[in-house]
Order: structure tokens, then sequence, then C-alpha cells
């Protein structure tokens, strides 16, 4: 008797945890990825290929019932990289998200922390490659002159779906930072086949970051999205227009398709950045992607990205590692091709 007490003790804690509402999940994205880069100026044409992952995430999230209508909730979200198990961020454990909030079915709900922009939200639902592999809009949307990954130190309020429309507001404090606050909003409207988004981001970036010199610059950034779903498939567009003091404006466009295939999707996309003087890009992708179950899938995926003038934008997932090699450089073109798994638990 003595010997089930005590264990029955020592189960309480996991018995409680049992009773909570508390999530743990995550995703894999393990990639075998093969760029070859243009010959441009002195430079020749080369090749890199690498094992990439594209973010992987490990991920607690939990909800607590306060009664009528109210509830608290949480999420914390770590970056990693599958091939190595590394942190993705070496300065933050929780880099992707960390928040708490308190949400009501007839106000809204508040969430502090670090968070996530409006604009990533829309951009998964309007690019084919929901942001992932090296047919990713990211390559030439993503970045100080155009929108903000993420805000730390961060309030947003996000309102009830009425007729189908929800609209997002979110502000970081500046915290004496020389950059000082920055604000996003975002309206979302998905209504059966049809989706709709609008964003406008505001704050200020470092100078040199933008090839300036001085006090932070002024840049705001206007993007709409939208996607109709035809049952034989699906078209997504995206078009995003970045202006900053001192410097031209930014404007990059996006056409998607998804064409169901088998127990797979067939995807397409097409992305042109313009407006840095002659320096612009552009990105064209292909690619399959074959569903082995709900949560398990295969990645085949083949893109082209042209780098006119002095641009030299790194297509995804491997950033890093190309820039470690000084890859590409201006005016190189890249050929990528990618073979990978990727698992949601």
């Amino acid at each position: 008797m003595k010997k089930i007490v005590v264990m029955a003790g020592a189960m309480l804690p996991f018995a409680a945890l049992a009773q909570s509402s508390v999530t743990v999940y995550g995703m894999l994205d393990t990639s075998i990825v093969s760029y070859n880069y243009s010959a441009a100026g002195t430079r020749p044409r080369s090749q890199l290929t690498v094992l990439a992952s594209d973010a992987s995430r490990l991920g607690f999230r939990g909800t607590e019932d306060l009664g009528g209508g109210l509830r608290a909730y949480f999420r914390l979200e770590h970056g990693m990289q599958s091939d190595t198990g590394e942190q993705t961020d070496p300065l933050a454990f929780w880099s992707r998200e960390a928040y708490v909030g308190l949400g009501g079915n007839q106000l809204g709900s508040v969430q502090l922390g670090r968070q996530y922009t409006p604009n990533l939200w829309m951009s998964i639902r309007t690019d084919p490659f929901t942001r992932f592999g090296v047919g990713g809009q990211p390559t030439l949307t993503q970045g100080v002159r155009g929108y903000p990954l993420q805000y730390s130190n961060a309030v947003q309020y996000i309102s009830p779906t009425v007729a189908n429309t929800t609209f997002r507001m979110l502000v970081s404090a500046g915290e004496g930072a020389p950059t000082g606050k920055s604000v996003s909003a975002g309206i979302d409207h998905a209504s059966g086949p049809l989706y709709l988004g609008l964003v406008y981001d505001q704050l200020k970036v470092v100078a040199a970051a933008v090839g300036l010199s001085g006090a932070p610059v002024e840049s705001s950034t206007l993007a709409i999205g939208a996607s109709y779903d035809f049952g034989v498939f699906k078209v997504q567009g995206h078009l995003q227009s970045n202006r900053t003091e001192q410097l031209d404006d930014v404007r990059v466009y996006l056409l998607g398709l998804v064409i169901p295939v088998g127990v797979g999707e067939l995807k397409a996309s097409y992305s042109y950045r313009t407006g840095e003087g002659e320096t612009g890009a552009r990105l064209m992708a292909v690619g399959y992607q074959y569903f082995l179950s709900k949560r398990t899938s295969l990645l085949a995926n083949i893109a082209k990205l042209d780098n006119q003038a002095n641009a030299s934008f790194r297509m995804g997932p491997a950033r890093t590692e190309q820039l470690s090699q000084r890859l590409p450089g201006a005016g190189q073109d890249t050929t990528g091709i990618q073979f990978g798994i990727r698992h949601w638990f």
C-alpha cells in the first residue's frame, strides 16, 4: 500500500499536466539543396550543395477558460536548425514567438510579447510555397526595405471576426532605442474560396542598414494579397510597396498557382522586385509537394533567381551558408534544386 501511495504522489504533477490544455508541437523541415551560380564580372561559375533546415521549430501553447467567454493563453516557440541542431538565433532561445494573451468572444484578444507581424500571416496565404524553400517569396520581400518579420516588446490587438473579416494592430515599444516604436496593422477577409489581405507597416530603420548615414530613417510598407480556390486550381497574388526616406521606392509583385495533382500539389510562382535604380531581381519557381500523410510530405522544387545589375539577393532556404561563402555576388544569378521532407508533430 505504501508503494502505491508513493507512486500515486509521484504521478500527481503528470496528472495535472495531462489535465491542462498545454500542447507541445513543432515542425522539422530538412532538404538537400544544390545552388548553381552564373558567372558575373570577375566571379566564375560556381556551385554549392548543402543540407538545409527551413523554419524548423519546437513550440508550446496553452489556454485556460476563465468563464464568460474569456480565456488566457500563451505561446512559446523555439527556432532551430534541424541539419545541425543549433538555435536559429544564437541570441534568443524563444526566437520565433513568446507572448501571453487574454481573449474574449465579444471584444477580441490582446497579446503581449514577441510576435510575428500581420504581413507575415498574409504572405503565407498568398505564396504558393507558403514562404518555404527555394521558391519562397521572402527572397525578394523580406528585410529592412520590405517588412519586419517580427516585433519584440510588442502589444497586439486582434478583433473578433465579423462578416468573415478580422483586424490586427501591432505596436512595438521603442524602449529608448533610436529607431523608436514600430507599428503594423492588417485586415484579413476569408470567405469560402476567397481570401483578401491588406497590411501597412510603419517603422524607422538604422541608416547604415539601408546604405545611408546619419539618424534612423522612416520606412513604410503597404502590401495587399489575394487568393481564390477554384477547386481544380488556386490562384494567388501579392503586391508590396516600400517607401524609405532618401531612397527610391521598391515594389515586389508575385503571381502564384497551386494545382492538386494526385495526393499532392503542383506549385508555381513568379515574383519581380524593382525600384532601386537599376537594381532589381526576378524569381521563377516550380515545385511538387507529395503528402505521405496529413503531417508528413516530400518536397521537390526548382527555382531560378535572376539578379539584375548589382543585385545579390540570396535564394532560400540556406541563406546563412551562402552568406559565409559570399554567394551570390553582385549580378550573379542562382539556380536552386531542392529535395526534402517536412514533418509536423
